[in-house]
């Protein structure tokens, strides 16, 4: 009845969180083309600097890189680096991209360094940010045929080959809500899918070498960064997914998309684990007036909420280094007869744990009244893995 009673409570909350339209915000991309200058990028082009040779850069190259374009330094900052390959952009020899935060938290404890985080896609919670562009010419020394006007008499910049970004915010369920889904759906129950809405078309608009100032409407969102080629033929690029337009003859082929998770940090979280050690249990079964002991060898799989302190922000909790505390139940059987207590560490993919089984079901007794319980404490160490990394390799298989 107990386990009846929670099940019906988890479809009834992801239900209700599911139910919560999903709002979508597209913005089209139409800050002033502005020509790289030699010296922006911090070094002089050559094909053996970064990031001209492959699109490196480093936390200090960042912070660099938004004194020179004239960016505003104190806004959460997206990063696209891409080169072409050839001067007629058929394909591209590299895409980077890159997330500079302004004021990271100080009390994160991530394994990751400030050059691995750059890489991160894990925003926290921001809705005044900024997105920057740079495309570096196929040609470092003359990049003439990279515009309409090789001359360049004309203040404003236009590109031969125009490319269009659109920068998609939705609005998205915490981290925490769409792990308790991903809960639900593990269990085998179904949770009504509301319909999707509908995603307004705009216009492309070109660009080059770009800042622009953006501001999503929730804290809570996803951001997807979308570039795409316009052409005027129909011959598809190399290293491009070209789809044909409906109100013209060109084509739009997606050169690369990135898409970023931003949310505050949380104090809680659900994983799903399994003991590794086992231990000896207790269950009696009585026939007539006879009880009967079975030895049985418990090792559950259990769902574990977790808290932490300070706040992580949810997508990067399994790369912190301090232990987590967490609370656990186990699947199936008696859940309130087993439950655990514990700390995590967070590594890749797996978090190693050690807990402690508040086991009610060993230890059972016989009286002159009938049976009693008796709380015994057994020791327990296993693997445990996020919702968020599970839900991933679900959709995936």
């Amino acid at each position: 009845m107990l386990k009846a009673c929670s099940a019906t409570f988890l479809i009834a909350l992801s239900a209700t969180a599911s139910y919560a339209q999903s709002n979508t915000n597209v913005l089209k991309v139409t800050s002033p083309v502005q020509e790289l200058s030699s010296t922006q990028l911090g070094t002089a082009p050559s094909e053996k600097a970064q990031p001209y040779a492959s699109g490196v850069l480093t936390k200090v190259d960042a912070v660099m890189l938004l004194k020179n374009l004239n960016a505003d330094p104190s806004r959460t900052t997206i990063i696209n680096i891409l080169r072409w390959k050839d001067a007629t952009h058929t394909s591209t020899k590299f895409a980077t991209w890159y997330l500079y935060d302004p004021n990271p938290s100080k009390t994160s404890f991530y394994f990751e360094s400030a050059d691995q985080l750059l890489k991160s896609t894990a925003i926290a919670g921001q809705t005044e940010l900024q997105f920057i562009y740079v495309h570096i010419n196929a040609d470092l020394t003359t990049g003439q045929s990279e515009y309409a006007d090789p001359t360049r008499k004309s203040p404003d910049v236009v590109l031969l080959h125009n490319v269009s970004y659109s920068i998609t915010v939705a609005k998205q369920q915490t981290q925490f809500l769409q792990d308790l889904q991903t809960l639900v759906s593990v269990l085998g129950f179904s949770i009504p899918t509301p319909e999707a809405g509908v995603t307004p078309a705009l216009p492309p608009s070109p660009g080059y070498f770009s800042v622009t100032q953006f501001k999503s409407p929730w804290s809570t969102s996803s951001i997807a960064i979308t570039a795409s080629l316009e052409n005027s033929n129909s011959s598809d690029p190399v290293n491009t997914k070209q789809t044909q337009s409906k109100t013209s003859g060109s084509t739009s082929n997606q050169l690369m998309s990135q898409t970023y998770t931003n949310e505050k940090p949380s104090w809680i979280g659900l994983s799903a684990g399994v003991q590794i050690t086992s231990y000896k249990d207790v269950s009696y079964q009585q026939s007539s007036s006879t009880i009967t002991p079975n030895s049985i060898t418990q090792q559950n799989v259990y769902v574990f909420f977790d808290g932490y302190l300070p706040p992580v922000l949810p997508t990067l909790s399994s790369f912190r280094y301090i232990p987590q505390p967490f609370v656990g139940l186990p699947i199936k059987g008696k859940v309130l007869r087993h439950i655990m207590v514990g700390g995590g560490i967070g590594l890749h993919w797996l978090e190693p744990f050690g807990g402690v089984v508040f086991d009610t079901q060993n230890g059972q007794t016989t009286t002159t009244s009938g049976t009693s319980n008796k709380l015994t404490l057994q020791a327990v160490f296993g693997l445990k893995v996020s919702m968020t990394a599970l839900g991933k390799a679900l959709k995936k298989s």
